[in-house]
């Protein structure tokens, strides 16, 4: 097996971020845009474009009776963000509470904007079979980031858990989806409702790529975070994590059961932290300037992490299983 053909997919979905940074930060720098532009973006794709985005998605992909066990998913990801909050609380052990936000970046995925080009690029057979999975699974990364995640992110600036700050616009969108179609409300849902939505929604994607690259593309890299926070936060994301869950998966039944579902948790172990964890700390307020740091750290070094992970899966695999 040509183990090589991962890295190109991969490294093409992670330049597509970059090549916005360079694009947005340059703008920034150049006051084509705004400080005032990057916040009324992030207002608007957390009240109306990711709201959109996830409600027409779930309204229209999610099929529970197709997936007697659709439920296992979410739990996993609940479970491997616990793993990489684990992990990084003993990292931090004795400076946990200082560290909220370096351990949320380390802990929660861009399980969605990420993967999905990777999946498009590396299983364009089983694709469509793929993006079920996916959706599946950050069925359960996006509650968790918009309540744990959103706090942990922006605790440092005073904000405090509690059940109204949990009720984040795509938070509850999230919620009402899925209650919709395990109800079955959804079947009696017009198209001329849905398509509207859908056509907002399209647009959180390139938006929100767009704050994340802005607001990287403007961060000083003369004000990096502190060096043993970086590697503290890479070992964890990027080295530890992705390590565990390939020995974990190996010593399982799941790759013979089902390959293509193993594949995603490694790759989804892998890649670099959530995008939406810098619109978060743009909206509610957090360390930008760090948080901005450690993401264009992190993703510099994903570029090689990813298919090295996934080429030592492989490896395994073919030699020990």
């Amino acid at each position: 097996m040509d183990y090589l053909i991962y890295f190109k997919p991969i490294f093409y979905a992670v330049s597509i971020i970059f090549l916005v940074a360079l694009l947005s930060g340059a703008l920034v720098r150049k006051g084509v845009i705004t400080e005032l532009d990057i916040k009324s973006l992030s207002h608007i794709t957390i009240y109306l474009l990711l709201p959109c985005l996830i409600f027409s998605k779930i309204i229209q992909s999610f099929k529970p009776a197709e997936f007697t066990y659709w439920w296992l998913m979410p739990l996993l990801a609940f479970a491997m963000i616990g793993l990489g909050i684990l992990i990084a609380s003993l990292l931090y052990i004795g400076k946990i509470k200082e560290n909220k936000a370096n351990i949320a970046i380390a802990a929660f995925m861009n399980a969605n904007y990420m993967v999905l080009p990777i999946g498009q690029l590396a299983f364009p057979e089983q694709f469509d079979l793929f993006t079920t999975y996916v959706f599946l699974f950050v069925l359960g990364v996006n509650p968790a980031l918009w309540s744990l995640g959103k706090y942990m992110i922006t605790s440092s600036n005073g904000t405090k858990l509690n059940v109204r700050g949990l009720l984040t616009p795509p938070f509850v969108a999230n919620i009402i989806a899925v209650l919709i179609v395990l109800i079955g409300v959804h079947k009696f849902i017009p198209d001329y409702f849905m398509k509207p939505i859908d056509f907002i929604g399209s647009a959180a994607i390139p938006v929100a790529t767009i704050v994340l690259g802005a607001t990287i593309g403007s961060i000083s890299l003369k004000k990096i975070p502190p060096i043993f926070d970086i590697i503290k936060v890479v070992s964890t994301k990027l080295i530890l994590l992705p390590l565990l869950v390939i020995l974990i998966l190996i010593n399982t039944k799941l790759p013979q059961i089902n390959l293509l579902l193993a594949d995603l948790l490694v790759i989804q172990a892998s890649v670099a932290p959530a995008t939406q964890i810098i619109i978060q700390a743009k909206k509610y307020g957090g360390n930008v300037q760090h948080i901005g740091g450690m993401m264009f750290v992190t993703y510099c070094i994903c570029m090689l992490t990813i298919p090295m992970w996934f080429t030592f899966w492989k490896y395994l695999l073919e030699n020990f299983n």
